[in-house]
C-alpha cells in the first residue's frame, strides 16, 4: 500500500484536506494549491467559508488575489464527512493554554471528534499544531486501535512542525523558502510524509520519532523566549548603568559567529513564544524535571508591558506638568510587525494599562487591525491618511510607537507629534530631540 500511496502523491493524482484555516492553516492551503495539489479546506467557522468561497481573504500574509488565482485547486468546506475522500489530511488548529497555564488541546480533539468515523485504509493522518512531545501518538493511536487500524500499514501518522512566521517579508511558506522538518510513526510512515512535503518545501529535513519533530517546535521557540527574557532583563541594567542597549546589539552582532542579535521590545504576543515554552515546561513536570529557565524567561517576557506601560505613564504626567495634555497617537497594536495578529499582543496589554488613566486621550492607528471589532473598539481609531493630511488640528502631544509597521511614513508621523516615545527602536536614525527611546 505504502509504494501505491508514494506512486500517488509522486502523480499529484490525490486530494489533501487541511483542517483549521487560520494563519498556519490557510497558507499551507494556498502552497498546496498552488502546487497543483487538490486541496480542500475544512473549518468550523462558517463566516471564514463564506469568504473563502467568495475569494476573500482574512488574513494579510495571503492575499484575496491568491485565492482567485488558485481557486482550480482550493475548495473551502464545512462538511467534515467528505474526509473519507483524501488521501493526506493535516491538521493546523490552535493549540493554547487553559486560564492555569496547562495545555489546552480542546481544538485537536474536537478535530478528532469531527473527522474520527471518516477515516478509511489508505489515509496519512499529519499534525502540524505545537504541543508537548508525545501528543501525535497520545491522542491519534487509541483511535487507531479502536477502529482496528495497523499504523503503517493500514493508515499512516506523522507530525511536521509549522513554520508560519506572519509579517515575515523574506521567509514564508507561500515562498517555498522555509525547509520542513518531517517525522512518521514507522519507516513507511515516515516515507509517505517525506514525499509529500518535497512537493511544498524546498528542503525536508527527517527526524527519526515523532516526539524528536515535536520538541524541535518547542525548542525553536523556547530559544527565542529565553534569548528575548534575557535581553529584556538586560534592558533595566543598561538603563541604570547609562548604557544603549541597542548600540552594544548591533556592536556585538560584528562579532561573525556566537552571537545572534534579539533586541528589547513591548513583550512577546502571538500565539507560539508565551505558549509553547510552558507546553514544555507542564510536560517536563509530568516526569519529574524543573525547567526553571525556562519558566525565568516566560515570568520576564510576561511582565514586559506592564513595566513598559509605567514607564510610559511616568513620562507622560512630566510632560503634563508642563502643558495639558489632549491627543495621545499610538501607532500598531499587531503581537508583531507587518502583522494583522493581535492574539496575545502585549501593545493591548499596554494600552489597557494606559487607559485606566487616559483612555479620553488615546487615539489608535493600525491599518492591519479593524478597531470597530473586538478588545479596542472603545477608543477612537484614525485611518494613516487622516494623520498625514496637512492640518494644524491634527497634531499630537504624544507619539507612542508600539510596533513599526512598514506601512508607517514615520518621519512624516513624528513631524506632527511634540514627544514621541519609541518602545521598538524604529526611530534610531532620526536626529531629533524629542525622542525618547525605551
Amino acid at each position: 500500500m505504502k509504494k501505491e500511496i508514494i506512486k500517488k502523491i509522486l502523480r499529484k493524482d490525490f486530494s489533501v484536506a487541511v483542517i483549521g484555516l487560520g494563519y498556519v492553516g490557510l497558507p499551507l492551503s494556498v502552497v498546496c494549491a498552488k502546487s497543483n495539489i487538490k486541496t480542500y479546506g475544512y473549518d468550523n467557522d462558517t463566516k471564514k467559508i463564506q469568504k473563502l468561497i467568495k475569494k476573500r481573504s482574512y488574513i494579510n500574509t495571503v492575499s484575496s488575489e491568491l485565492l482567485k488565482k488558485y481557486n482550480k485547486f482550493f475548495f473551502p468546506s464545512l462538511d467534515f464527512k467528505n474526509i473519507i475522500k483524501h488521501e493526506i489530511i493535516i491538521i493546523c488548529v490552535p493549540t493554547p493554554l487553559k486560564k492555569n497555564k496547562t495545555p489546552d488541546l480542546k481544538y485537536v480533539i474536537n478535530v478528532i471528534n469531527d473527522i474520527k468515523n471518516y477515516l478509511r485504509k489508505g489515509q496519512t493522518i499529519i499534525l502540524e499544531c505545537t504541543s508537548y512531545p508525545g501528543t501525535t501518538e497520545d491522542y491519534f493511536l487509541p483511535i487507531f486501535k479502536k477502529y482496528k487500524f495497523k499504523v503503517g500499514k493500514d493508515i499512516f501518522l506523522g507530525y511536521s512542525p509549522e513554520r508560519e512566521d506572519p509579517g515575515n517579508k523574506n521567509f514564508s511558506v507561500l515562498k517555498k523558502n522555509i525547509p520542513k522538518v518531517v517525522s512518521g510513526y514507522s519507516k513507511n510512515c515516515l516515507e509517505i510524509v517525506k514525499t509529500f512535503y518535497k512537493l511544498i518545501a524546498p528542503k525536508v529535513y527527517a527526524v527519526k520519532s515523532i516526539k524528536c519533530a515535536e520538541f524541535t517546535k518547542l525548542l525553536e521557540n523556547i530559544y527565542r523566549s529565553v534569548n528575548i527574557g534575557l535581553i529584556n532583563e538586560l534592558v533595566e541594567v543598561c538603563e541604570k548603568l547609562n548604557i544603549d542597549i541597542n548600540e552594544s546589539i548591533n556592536a556585538a552582532k560584528t562579532k561573525p559567529f556566537g552571537f545572534n542579535a534579539f533586541y528589547p521590545g513591548p513583550g512577546v504576543g502571538g500565539h507560539c513564544i508565551p505558549v509553547d515554552p510552558l507546553y514544555l515546561t507542564w510536560k517536563a513536570k509530568s516526569v519529574g524535571v524543573d525547567t526553571r529557565f525556562i519558566k525565568l524567561a516566560s515570568e520576564i517576557n510576561e511582565n514586559k508591558p506592564k513595566k513598559i506601560a509605567y514607564k510610559i505613564l511616568n513620562i507622560i504626567r512630566k510632560i503634563e506638568k508642563e502643558k495639558k495634555l489632549k491627543k495621545i497617537l499610538i501607532l500598531g497594536v499587531t503581537y508583531k510587525k507587518n502583522s494583522d495578529d493581535i492574539r496575545d499582543s502585549p501593545c493591548i496589554k499596554i494600552i489597557k494599562i494606559l487607559a485606566k488613566y487616559y483612555s479620553k486621550n488615546i487615539n489608535i492607528c493600525d491599518p492591519y487591525v479593524d478597531l470597530r471589532k473586538g478588545q479596542l473598539r472603545e477608543f477612537k481609531s484614525i485611518h494613516l491618511k487622516d494623520i498625514y493630511k496637512k492640518n494644524s488640528n491634527n497634531k499630537f502631544d504624544i507619539l507612542l510607537i508600539l510596533n513599526s509597521h512598514d506601512i508607517f511614513d514615520l518621519i512624516r508621523i513624528v513631524n506632527k507629534s511634540e514627544v514621541v516615545v519609541d518602545v521598538v527602536n524604529s526611530c534610531n536614525k532620526f536626529k531629533k530631540q524629542n525622542i525618547i527611546s525605551l
